[in-house]
């Protein structure tokens, strides 16, 4: 492994831990500031925003600035919103705060994602991807699990606050590491080519691609934010609710892994239409079940197939760009439809949620997830532009 690819690895499982665990706090956050359930979805819609405001920037900011030292301010963010949420008195104060995480969660991925294409080449592509993806799963399980049994036994307000000493801490570690110890590592590289977001939208072969994610992602990334809200209504106790996203989480490791193999074998597309078909399936028989071990089962296929799909079409977005090379831009773009996916979502599914139920709110994920298989379909038919 590359000293590039180690770096980024290490700041994915950090990132999207903290990321997860912001999330997790939500339910405890909704109990003690009396927050409704659709105010709960315009908070994860909030969350989300970001990565649709700062999809293009982070990309044109990995072409241009040390995409390491992007990072690294983007893990500063994360920890003073931790430090900051832990004085939030009331529902208009948390909206500030969610804004401050969301930025700095925004930042990441785009320029990230773009690295590791740079990083890798078709014949690997899906299997490296898979496994970038998959690392960031070590961090979800592990803190994800650890803050929701503080939580119980200290209160969110002082779990939050371990929580950003740790990333303070981490941040310092990091700093000190990789500027004065290890300067040779860096992962930025100089420009291959020049590409335009005009000649992105005139090619129809990674429009689809981006189609494909937006309905992914509206189908998939708010399931995470609901899960708790269902398993409570299912009578699961909440000292244990860690243990079942756990086992989500888990399934979020084993998807990216296997599923990123399988891309690289039998094709991005036809990966991605299995994995969603079988996506909208579970969903249905999550919401079905009451069984404790039945909730676990479908909980850590879900999570293998939810977060499985991800290097899968991530992956089909990079090849109808490989023949210019130029990732940045294109991963910016694609991440940016797709992000529009999480800011419609979460308010969607709250509303839908607040409404009928939160069943409700699941039979939706899966009609979104049915939508995804139609561009990716296309997908496999259609070739790519050369511009």
């Amino acid at each position: 492994m590359s000293k590039n690819l180690f770096f980024l690895k290490i700041i994915h499982v950090f990132n999207d831990g903290y990321q997860a665990s912001f999330l997790l706090l939500l339910p405890f956050i909704a109990k003690d500031l009396n927050i409704s359930l659709a105010q709960i979805g315009n908070l994860g819609s909030l969350f989300y925003l970001f990565e649709t405001i700062f999809a293009l920037p982070a990309g044109y900011l990995g072409e241009k600035i040390n995409g390491k030292k992007i990072l690294m301010v983007a893990m500063l963010l994360y920890a003073l919103s931790f430090f900051a949420l832990t004085f939030a008195p009331s529902f208009a104060i948390l909206i500030v705060f969610f804004t401050l995480a969301g930025i700095g969660f925004a930042l990441f991925h785009p320029i990230a994602f773009a690295l590791v294409a740079k990083l890798t080449n078709k014949n690997n592509r899906g299997r490296e991807m898979g496994d970038f993806m998959a690392i960031g799963e070590l961090g979800r399980i592990g803190l994800s699990t650890a803050l929701t049994f503080l939580a119980v036994k200290i209160g969110w307000r002082s779990t939050s606050l371990s929580y950003s000493f740790a990333i303070f801490v981490l941040f310092l570690l990091l700093l000190i590491f990789f500027n004065k110890k290890n300067k040779q590592v860096e992962i930025t590289e100089e420009s291959i080519g020049k590409v335009k977001i005009i000649h992105l939208l005139q090619n129809g072969k990674f429009m689809l691609a981006c189609l494909t994610a937006f309905f992914d992602v509206a189908a998939s990334s708010s399931l995470f934010l609901f899960l708790p809200f269902l398993l409570i209504k299912k009578g699961i106790d909440p000292l244990v609710l860690g243990a079942f996203t756990a086992a989500y989480f888990a399934g979020n490791f084993l998807g990216k892994t296997v599923l990123g193999r399988i891309v690289d074998k039998l094709g991005s597309a036809k990966t991605f239409i299995i994995a969603e078909i079988l996506m909208a399936v579970f969903i249905v028989l999550l919401t079905g079940t009451s069984s404790t071990i039945l909730i676990i089962i479908f909980s850590i296929i879900l999570g293998a197939l939810t977060k499985g799909t991800v290097p899968a079409r991530i992956t089909m977005a990079m090849e109808s760009v490989e023949h210019h090379g130029r990732y940045e831009k294109a991963a910016a773009l694609s991440g940016l439809i797709a992000s529009l996916g999480n800011v419609i979502a979460p308010s969607l599914y709250g509303k839908t949620a607040g409404a009928y139920g939160i069943v409700y709110a699941f039979y939706l994920s899966a009609i979104f997830a049915i939508l995804a298989i139609f561009p990716a379909v296309a997908f496999r038919f259609v070739r790519t532009k050369h511009i």
